[in-house]
């Protein structure tokens, strides 16, 4: 039996990992890793999407094991885990500024918004099962506990099963919702991605990955809790199937995937909630410096939400090798009866646009940006601008939004 895989949350996945952060977001290549490495390393290489096949982990990724023994068969590893995110935004619109100083005070430092603030465990157990778990942290500290994040434990006898059961994020729909937070290569999700998915739910999950095929399916209870659900809100269900044509055509990766959520009450936690069904045909491409994906979106309301689709492109370069990254990203939005709102984090803050949520037809965001990996994904820079647009509402909004961001993880 091969010894377990972290799903998503434990930074030194072994290289064969299974985790659906890989599955649903591409294969990592052994050409993305940085000359040099010792065979080790590249056994250790991260196991989530193509963006982060391209900055991989390294040495830091041991920074949280406190045990680890691959002879002891009942423990074979034991450590801690964290994510620290920092960020400063600011922005000008013709309804106003607005920034991380609006946001609640309980979530920032000052005009520092703390995006993230979350510390965790992870376990491997008898060769083929894994245990991990992270909370998130209150900045201002009063109190500590702010809700568990995920709790959830892992079969994993091989590549193609996997079966879990917990607390997790429902991240089997877009592209971009898989990534994991630390691994996001701008500062937030497209505003469609964000209207669409859920948030963290409890249910049970399938997993797996044959030759180049890759497949999922999620079952959760709808409604999002500080701990685990009531079951009380009906259920979300999620599923994917995806090949990766990275041989065929010679290149690093190649994955195409397509997504499917079901809502089945209007009680669902956030984008279940309002739409129905949702689809998602997703693509991530990597060829050396170069990294790519794509989103097209659509979705079937609920209630009175009306149908909404949109479409994001995001194209990525290396200036300078595994350290300076380039992005793109152009996102384009429709929700029929102005069922769109401007995101609450930034732009949905200016004072002009409260009253109405910021809400509207259209959506048109281009975003240009910088990261500057001084250590992976474990410890990176980012700075970027963005420029949105929300039209067909009762006000139309035009707005920049300047962006500084320090992102940590272990």
């Amino acid at each position: 039996m091969k010894r377990p895989k972290y799903p998503f949350h434990h930074t030194v996945p072994i290289k064969a990992a299974i985790s659906m952060k890989l599955i649903l977001a591409g294969a990592v290549c052994a050409g993305s890793l940085p000359p040099g490495l010792s065979t080790a390393a590249q056994d250790l290489r991260v196991e989530s999407d193509a963006a982060a096949a391209i900055v991989p982990y390294v040495s830091s990724d041991n920074l949280g094991v406190l045990y680890q023994d691959s002879h002891n068969r009942i423990l074979e590893r034991f450590g801690f885990s964290g994510e620290f995110q920092l960020q400063y935004a600011s922005g000008e619109s013709n309804h106003g500024s607005f920034g991380s100083k609006d946001i609640p005070a309980r979530s920032r430092w000052e005009e520092i918004d703390v995006r993230r603030l979350r510390v965790g465990f992870l376990s491997e157990w008898f060769d083929v099962f894994k245990f991990y778990g992270n909370m998130d942290i209150n900045p201002q500290l009063d109190p500590v506990y702010k809700d568990l994040y995920d709790l959830a434990l892992t079969y994993a006898p091989n590549d193609a099963f996997n079966l879990s059961i917990g607390k997790s994020k429902a991240r089997w729909f877009t592209q971009e919702y898989n990534t994991r937070t630390r691994e996001l290569i701008v500062f937030e999700q497209a505003l469609l991605v964000s209207t669409l998915v859920p948030q963290q739910l409890t249910g049970i999950w399938i997993t797996g990955k044959a030759d180049h095929w890759v497949y999922a399916l999620a079952g959760f209870a709808g409604d999002n809790e500080t701990a685990f659900s009531r079951f009380n809100r009906g259920a979300v269900i999620q599923s994917e199937v995806g090949y990766d044509f990275a041989s065929e055509l010679k290149v690093d990766t190649a994955l195409v995937k397509f997504d499917y959520q079901k809502s089945s009450s209007p009680g669902n936690s956030n984008g279940p909630g309002k739409f129905s069904n949702a689809f998602s045909l997703n693509t991530t491409y990597q060829q050396g410096r170069f990294y790519a994906c794509s989103d097209m979106l659509g979705a079937i309301g609920q209630g009175t939400q009306g149908d909404a689709w949109g479409v994001e492109l995001t194209p990525t370069y290396f200036l300078i090798e595994h350290q300076l990254q380039l992005v793109l990203r152009y996102q384009f939005a429709h929700g029929d009866n102005a069922g769109l709102h401007l995101q609450s984090r930034y732009e949905g803050l200016a004072s002009g646009m409260i009253a109405t949520k910021g809400a509207g037809r259209d959506y048109n965001a281009a975003y240009l940006g910088l990261n500057y990996y001084i250590h992976g994904h474990n410890l990176k820079l980012m700075a970027g601008e963005e420029f949105n647009s929300m039209t067909g509402g009762k006000q139309n909004f035009n707005g920049w939004t300047t962006l500084l961001g320090l992102r940590a993880s272990f």
